[in-house]
């Protein structure tokens, strides 16, 4: 069995092991560019609720763009949740929850720890944001318009990044973000 039979057949599978292979993924490149991930991931309680609170804006970006008109986010929502429905349909308990936290922080550490920490020793940060949040928008290119969306949500988990210098900030806040949202997908789809 190739891999993309591999992937058909097991399409969760395959969501778990990709977003999982980034962390080992971002670890490597940050010791190859000499960027200190650990040192950028302080457990604290204030981080934890400022993660939790940085969900927030995302949220309601998502609920704006579901209560309006527009035919481009009508038309992303209908195959998000078609994707997701076939991606969870008869999934075992906490297969959200795990896809959500490996992607949170596969993602996260990837983006915001190496690439973004590596691009601020190197250009102005307002720089590193946009670059890092266009790479993350490109890494989510579904559609135009979801292109468009992944990019504002880089440039608000790089602001985040930037003014809190906590990588468990943004890794929390896009892993709930995801939880939620895959959630609330799910409910509708059913």
């Amino acid at each position: 069995m190739n891999l993309r039979e591999a992937t058909a057949r097991h399409p969760l599978r395959a969501a778990i092991v990709f977003q999982g292979a980034l962390i080992p993924l971002a670890f490597l490149l940050a010791a190859w560019l000499e960027v200190p991930l650990l040192a950028r991931f302080q457990w604290t309680g204030g981080a934890m609720i400022t993660g939790i609170a940085a969900t927030l804006p995302m949220l309601g970006l998502l609920g704006l763009l579901a209560l309006s008109d527009l035919r481009a986010y009508q038309a992303l929502a209908e195959q998000i949740r078609d994707f997701l429905w076939r991606l969870f349909h008869g999934a075992p308990p906490g297969a959200v929850a795990l896809v959500a936290l490996f992607a949170g922080l596969g993602e996260e550490l990837l983006m915001r720890g190496v690439l973004q920490g590596w691009l601020a020793g190197h250009l102005p940060i307002e720089w590193a944001i946009l670059l890092t949040a266009l790479v993350f928008g490109l890494a989510h290119f579904i559609s135009g318009f979801y292109f468009l969306f992944a990019t504002l949500i880089g440039i608000w988990l790089g602001v985040v990044y930037h003014l809190t210098g906590n990588l468990l900030v943004v890794v929390l806040a896009h892993a709930l973000y995801d939880w939620i949202v895959i959630r609330i997908y799910l409910r509708s789809a059913g």
